[in-house]
């Protein structure tokens, strides 16, 4: 748009040169100069006219109203934190063996809960296994997704193994 503005002028002082140079050599009788450039100028106003009115748009689009309120970022939940120093278990229990010991402060890899309610299912940061934490050792995180965590089972208890100890048989001999 700005460059057409800058376009007429340049045209007709162009125009108004050539003329004023060729004044001299018209045959088709007596012309002034000023008639010459009135002429042009009215002919190059019209045109540019015209083809303004076929550029310029019928409608007019208001700008839309836009929202400047900035989204907040999502929360990201942290890994659940052990609150107290625990005992992590193969098992919901001590019926069940030991796998390892967490210190409080320690954040954890969620696995799943157990169908035994109380009982969560971590990846053991040790051994990089399963084991179960007591509900109330561990602390998570309001944002968390629980909704897609496996169901675990507890594994079979185990069964206590009985050794046989010899029977003393009291005998004469001392």
């Amino acid at each position: 748009m700005k460059t057409r503005k800058l376009y007429l002028p340049a045209c007709g002082f162009f125009l108004i040169t050539i003329l004023a140079c060729n004044i001299g050599a018209q045959t088709n009788g007596p012309v002034t100069a000023a008639t010459m450039v009135l002429e042009t100028f009215t002919a190059l106003t019209a045109e540019a006219a015209t083809s303004q009115a076929a550029i310029t748009p019928t409608e007019t689009f208001a700008p839309s109203p836009t929202d400047t309120t900035i989204p907040s970022p999502a929360a990201t939940a942290q890994n659940p934190l052990v609150i107290h120093d625990t005992l992590c278990w193969l098992g919901p229990g001590s019926v069940y063996e030991v796998s390892s010991a967490i210190h409080a402060g320690t954040r954890v890899t969620l696995l799943g809960r157990g169908s035994v309610p109380g009982w969560w299912i971590v990846n053991d940061p040790i051994y990089h296994d399963p084991c179960w934490i007591y509900q109330q050792d561990l602390q998570i995180d309001s944002n968390y997704d629980l909704s897609n965590l496996q169901i675990f089972n507890p594994p079979p208890t185990p069964t206590p193994t009985f050794t046989m100890t010899p029977t003393i048989i009291p005998s004469s001999t001392p």
